[in-house]
């Protein structure tokens, strides 16, 4: 049996050497048999098709480098914010090289057995991305610095579930009550808000996007304070997604968020979801070749 501590040391070890150092050779220590990756834009992947990612991200951004923010783990799962950097100086994804820099973040959620990865999700920030390739309008991305760890006591992933059922149902006029007064929502490409009007604020404008949209917990779980979401999000594009008109379109959107919680309140949540692969559920870019 192996501990929560070796897991999320082997989870640290495939981000910055095998992902962020480009180590393949580490794989055969860090992955077991019938290893699974479910990322955006790819059907799921098994190591080879892991390892192709890799080399296609390194070939285009040859000196990339990663490094772990935040873990969140529990039993056998481990929750990972982290961010990356790197130059553009190869192709990726039919966009020829730029030479600029880049900064990208994402979340990923581990499943370990018998101390090896079997499964990954991951998810990042593609949209920042392609904001700093000059590919999509915008501001580049902004990093939000995790506030103080407190230790908090057992409870934690409760306070993330009260507000998915008050999301879920609408009930808008209580869920400021599970947010902090200095509440910061780290989204990229989604909406944003700071403190409690700030997050009715936001969850009001994406479901008046999404009228029947409802999210399914896919796993919830906590460590000291810091709670992991994994979540997929239905609904029907009915109003306004920011500057995009309605579709009428029926979207799905995949998402992992590491929320900090103090004193019983939601004071940071980092939501990574797949909000390229949305606009382009919408039509707004068009799909990957």
């Amino acid at each position: 049996m192996t501990t929560i501590d070796e897991n999320k040391a082997l989870a640290r070890r495939e981000i910055e050497q095998y992902e962020g150092r480009g180590d393949l050779a580490a794989g055969a220590a860090l992955f077991g048999p019938g290893y699974t990756l479910h990322f955006p834009g790819f059907p799921p992947l098994d190591l080879a098709g892991h390892e192709r990612v890799i080399r296609g991200f390194r070939e285009a951004f040859p000196d990339l480098r990663i490094e772990v923010a935040e873990q969140v783990a529990a039993g056998e799962l481990v929750a990972n914010h982290w961010s990356a950097r790197g130059t553009h100086r190869g192709a990726f994804q039919g966009i020829p090289a730029t030479g600029k820099a880049v900064t990208i973040t994402g979340n990923n959620v581990m499943r370990f057995q018998s101390g090896k990865i079997v499964e990954l999700w991951g998810q990042l920030d593609a949209v920042g991305l392609l904001t700093q390739l000059g590919v999509v309008p915008g501001p580049a991305p902004a990093w939000v610095s995790a506030p103080p760890s407190v230790p908090e006591p057992e409870g934690a992933a409760d306070v993330v579930g009260r507000f998915i059922e008050k999301f879920n149902e609408g009930r808008f006029a209580t869920i400021a009550n599970e947010f902090d007064d200095e509440y910061v929502l780290d989204f990229p490409g989604g909406p944003t808000g700071r403190g409690k009007d700030g997050i009715v604020r936001a969850t009001t404008e994406f479901r008046a996007a999404f009228p029947d949209l409802h999210f399914h917990t896919e796993a919830l779980f906590e460590e000291r304070g810091r709670v992991a979401w994994r979540w997929t999000m239905k609904g029907t594009h009915r109003g306004s997604l920011g500057p995009f008109p309605a579709t009428g379109r029926s979207v799905t959107l995949a998402g992992i968020s590491v929320a900090t919680v103090r004193r019983g309140r939601i004071v940071l949540d980092r939501v990574r979801a797949d909000m390229a692969g949305l606009l382009v559920q919408i039509g707004v870019l068009p799909a990957p070749a």
